[in-house]
């Protein structure tokens, strides 16, 4: 009993610790969010602030993603911008670490037509 209860308990501290260092992402969109159909995330741009951005854009939305890594929580992001027909993922603020994972906030935009 007692071998069977450590084994329970360590697997509930190994599915806990798994969790903290995840994967994840959301998006928020506005009104509707969605610009066209999805685009692959290898093809949406990320652009470091507002001011970079040249030409005219449509935010459509804010994109966010968490991961073990600040690069891995920029790729959820742009996931989430692409599967909503974002071709630019502009970065709110840099990435930044909390606990034991990184999160990326930005703006989902297309280019204006």
């Amino acid at each position: 009993m007692r071998s069977l209860m450590f084994t329970l308990s360590l697997s509930s501290a190994l599915a806990l610790s798994a969790c903290a260092g995840g994967v994840s992402g959301s998006f928020r969109g506005n009104n509707g969010g969605v610009a066209g159909p999805p685009v692959a995330a290898s093809a949406v741009k990320v652009v470091a602030s507002k001011a970079d951005m040249t030409g005219a854009y449509t935010e459509i939305g804010i994109a966010k993603g968490s991961a073990p890594t600040a690069q891995g929580a920029v790729d959820q992001a742009k996931i989430h911008c692409g599967q909503h027909g974002g071709t630019y993922l502009i970065m709110n603020t840099q990435p930044f670490q909390s606990g034991n994972s990184w999160s990326a906030d930005a703006t989902c935009a297309t280019v204006t037509k």
